[in-house]
């Protein structure tokens, strides 16, 4: 190491700097420059991106160069030209084009690069930067939603922490198996742990949307396994956000907001002439993003980004027709209602987005120090503050004290009552407060060395920080003694940090056979998670006579001071991979990985078989097959916390505090729950690709086979464990789950994209179809049931239901579109453009958990108090977003649109035992496409 040291600093310091260049401009056929092209020398890592006149200025030395151009939307060109001492002028004029097969790209490969069609596996580029001027969402998530149809993120609601982060799906697996990369570099995950009951329940993900879109040039997203080339995670595939490097200053802002009609009144009007649907308008968003780029030197770059966002909270609560107010002798609950000068509304929840604001600033530079060696770094700050509200806390449901606890305290059964309603008499909505802040820093060197080896030592640092805050609450332990009590509170927080070092070296042997593309490399990396305790008030049992009355802060108690710790691991990688041009039509690559965890013993070993054979020049097939596996994050490993939640009961929402616990705690031991392990993948692809004229296809299958994916449990209760019960009792528990490897999954699909696209005189236009299929499934035993992995003594405590559901097998199975299918058209002429795009999000199930039998069904009040199955289908949906634009000047781009144009709500529950006494009108434990209704927006694009 430290003879490869001496190296690098001998090459900084004693080798020269080019003095001869390649200079030019690059434009498109009006002659107007392009900002941002990619302007490289073929077989060489020298490139530049294009300033915001779209000159460039790419070091070379002297001898014959061909130079290629990559930019998102317009065909990439390849010139040769000879370089003299004086230097040499080349410019390109570009075609705009559909852009699919033949745009450059780098993720699933280190051979530099290669088009679309020449890649083994199936990889989609977004060219975020174009893509965000005809939208009106302006994260990450909400983007690709629309645009990648193997992509799904549904905001989440009533969902503690995860209303603020929203988890996201590739291939319809959870967000922990997808790897996101920035820069080709291993991206931190969130300190989220997603504990409460919505999709992707007991998962931990990426907050992509912690990176600005305006710092975004494309994403390139690699649909097959690739643990085997990126290590750990990357078993659905691999998301690389490729920041941006062009010159110039450029941004955008835009506003809009939510103006829509929906069913708020169904659970009150089903039956009657009146209307059951109200008008609303919330929701309002605003942002503003400014990128500025410049040189360093005459050679290298630096690009810096800065995003701000303010998202208003929208809310699609139904109306409550529950009980509201202890029972008054002689009045109906709608009586006394309105004898306080109240109605049903002063009593909504708020069922919708969370309000957030926050913003981040992104650098991203590089400085070419000679022609072996460049200095590059990147990273950010994002801090986002949001809010979001729980159940309604109603007067009727404020605790009475138990005979037990009126025996023990000497106090009236009211006792917590009357000091809350000295408050709150009409009861209270608390709110979830949270502060998360996401740091990141790159730094490396790449270059030459040894004439043909590439190098590029880098060092990546990483941190997201999700605190909680409580307000417009209670604990209802302390309200017993006092009216004063404490209604804000500090709930802790959790932490995640990851520290990954890598050294790659690669080379490239032109004479063997078509090409030979040799790599190596090593990656050493540290995780740390920590959980922090909440204020005392937050979690404390202020009076622990009063048995039956739930302590800690109301909606989120905070974390106790035994969940309260810092955890560590770390873990280091070897890898070598190869790519083989046979000839120029025929390519094989292949890649094996040994990935050693301090925490657990096994030692993955994963490889990885690619070949692409093109049939003719424009009709290529590929296929690959490869292993994975995902290591248990540490946040499934050492996360620890007790929560109140809310579970049906005979069709009415019941609080119990439910504490999930270390999957090496005592109680985990004593129900026998099995120690955590890696979940191993085996993957399976075959497509193949079309460039037929201007039409452009690509089709691809796929099968990824998982052992031991690891599940976040239902709860346990103690029974008669008396062991048990101590350990239950002691965080202030009813019932315990815990995170383990529970089953086996099969996932199945069909990925295609079709485009087309064509110009006639001043006009343009282009069509895009893209569709995925997918079909996963929980492996079952020979009786049709999920095959659950679980210890006999799991088995002999009777307790087997509440490891694994049939709400959690529709979770995996169902619970996420089957389908999705885009359609987009792009038109324009002169300085006008217009997008029109619909989504079809396919039909998705609900499944209760308990056994669909005539034993468990319940009564259905929509339906004249028949008893029913709270199973529901969802029928598939179909989202139609426009947006209309007009070239203001060279430099400004005015764009007016609508998402959700036609107002498209998922359908609401048809069962009124899924409804919650009216409040859940659209259900959030299936995700389609969320249900706000129609966005209307504007937005100006400025580019200087």
């Amino acid at each position: 190491m430290r003879k490869f040291l001496f190296l690098i600093l001998h090459l900084y310091v004693g080798a020269s700097a080019f003095a001869q260049s390649i200079k030019g401009k690059v434009s498109d056929h009006t002659g107007v420059g392009l900002p941002g092209v990619v302007v490289s020398l073929a077989g060489s890592n020298k490139s530049v991106a294009t300033d915001a006149n779209g000159n460039y200025s790419l070091n070379s030395g002297t001898g014959q160069f061909n130079v290629k151009t990559s930019f998102v939307g317009f065909e990439s060109q390849t010139q040769s030209v000879t370089v003299t001492a004086g230097g040499a002028t080349l410019n390109f004029t570009l075609k705009e084009t559909v852009g699919a097969l033949t745009e450059i790209i780098v993720t699933g490969t280190r051979s530099g690069g290669r088009s679309k069609i020449d890649t083994p596996v199936p990889v989609d580029l977004i060219p975020l930067s174009q893509v965000t001027n005809n939208v009106g969402q302006v994260d990450i998530n909400q983007i690709l939603t629309f645009v990648a149809p193997s992509f799904q993120s549904s905001r989440q609601a009533i969902s503690d922490g995860t209303d603020h982060v929203d988890p996201a799906q590739l291939r319809g697996l959870g967000p922990d198996q997808v790897l996101v990369l920035v820069n080709g570099k291993r991206r931190h995950q969130s300190a989220l742990v997603n504990v409460n009951g919505t999709v992707n329940r007991g998962t931990v993900g990426t907050d992509m949307n912690a990176i600005p879109a305006t710092a975004v040039e494309k994403i390139e997203i690699l649909r097959d396994g690739a643990a085997a080339q990126y290590g750990s995670d990357a078993i659905a595939g691999v998301i690389n956000i490729v920041l941006k490097t062009k010159e110039g200053l450029s941004g955008n802002a835009s506003t809009g907001e939510y103006m829509t009609t929906y069913d708020k009144n169904y659970a009150v009007n089903f039956s009657n002439a009146k209307s059951k649907s109200v008008s609303v308008q919330d929701g309002l968003t605003a942002q503003f993003g400014l990128n500025y780029g410049t040189k360093i030197a005459g050679r290298g770059f630096m690009n810096i980004t800065g995003e701000y966002v303010s998202r208003g909270e929208t809310n699609r609560t139904g109306t409550y027709t529950g009980q509201v107010f202890p029972t008054v002798v002689g009045q109906t609950d709608d009586q006394v209602i309105a004898s306080k000068g109240l109605t049903r509304d002063d009593f909504d929840m708020r069922i919708g987005n969370s309000k957030v604001k926050g913003g981040g600033i992104v650098l991203n530079a590089a400085y070419p120090v000679n022609d072996n060696l460049e200095l590059y770094a990147f990273g950010g700050w994002n801090n986002k503050k949001g809010n979001a509200a729980g159940f309604y806390r109603y007067p009727n449901g404020v605790p009475l004290l138990n005979a037990a606890a009126v025996a023990a305290t000497g106090l009236p059964n009211t006792a917590v009552r009357d000091n809350v309603f000295k408050v709150y008499p009409n009861g209270f909505l608390p709110e979830i407060n949270s502060d998360v802040t996401d740091i990141s820093f790159a730094a490396g060197v790449r270059g030459k060395v040894f004439t043909n080896w590439h190098y590029d030592l880098s060092n990546v640092y990483g941190k997201n920080i999700f605190d909680y805050g409580v307000d417009n609450s209670v604990n209802y332990t302390q309200a017993i003694g006092t009216s004063a009590f404490q209604r804000k509170f500090d709930a802790g927080g959790n932490s995640f940090a990851q520290n990954t070092s890598n050294l790659d070296l690669s080379r490239k042997y032109e004479n063997v056979f078509s090409g030979l593309n040799l790599a190596f490399g090593a990656e050493f990396k540290v995780d740390n998670f920590g959980t922090r305790a909440g204020e005392e008030a937050s979690w404390k049992n202020f009076n622990t006579q009063a048995i039956g009355v739930a302590l800690g802060s109301q909606v989120f108690a905070g974390f106790f001071p035994k969940d309260a710790g810092n955890f560590s691991r770390n873990s280091y990688a070897f890898y070598a991979d190869a790519e083989l041009d046979f000839t120029k039509a025929w390519v094989v690559s292949g890649a094996v990985r040994l990935e050693k965890y301090s925490n657990f013993s096994q030692t993955p070993v994963n490889f990885k078989f690619a070949s692409r054979y093109k049939l003719t020049e424009k009709i290529a097939v590929r296929g690959a097959i490869s292993t994975g596996f995902r290591a248990p994050s540490l946040q499934q490993s050492h996360y620890s916390k007790t929560n109140t939640l809310f579970v049906t009961v005979g069709g009415v929402q019941t609080p119990i505090e439910s504490a999930t616990l270390p999957n090496d705690s005592q109680a985990a031991k004593i129900l026998g729950i099995p120690t955590l392990k890696p979940e191993t993948s085996t993957n399976y692809s075959l497509g193949a690709t079309a460039q037929l004229g201007k039409f452009e296809l690509t089709v691809d299958a796929y099968q990824i086979d998982i052992k031991d994916r690891i599940i976040l449990t239902n709860n346990f209760t103690a029974g008669t464990d008396i062991n048990l019960a101590a350990q239950l009792n002691a965080v202030g528990a009813n019932t315990a789950n815990f995170f383990t490897n529970a089953i086996d999954t099969r996932s199945k699909g069909l990925e295609a994209v079709a485009s087309y696209g064509t110009s006639f005189g001043k006009h343009s236009l282009k069509f895009t179809v893209a569709g995925a299929f997918i079909d996963n499934e929980v492996k079952k035993g020979a009786d049709g049931k999920p095959a659950i992995k679980a210890s006999q003594t799991l088995i002999n405590s009777g307790q087997l239901g509440n490891y694994f559901n049939r709400e959690d097998e529709s979770r995996i199975e169902v619970a996420s579109p089957k389908s999705k299918i885009t359609g987009t058209i792009n038109y324009k002429i002169n300085k006008f453009g217009a997008m029109l795009r619909a989504v079809r999000f396919g039909e998705v199930v609900y499944l209760d958990p308990t056994i669909n039998s005539s034993a468990n069904f319940v009564a259905n009040a929509f339906n004249g108090g028949a008893l029913e199955t709270l199973d529901q289908t969802f029928s598939p949906k179909v989202v139609t977003d426009v947006t209309v634009n007009y070239q203001l000047t060279k430099q400004f781009n005015l764009a007016v649109g609508a998402n959700n144009l036609f107002d498209v709500y998922q359908d609401v529950h048809t069962h009124s035992g899924n409804m919650s006494s009216g409040r859940f009108v659209y259900s959030r434990r299936v995700q389609q496409m969320g249900f706000n209704g129609r966005y209307i927006f504007g937005r100006v694009n400025f580019n200087f």
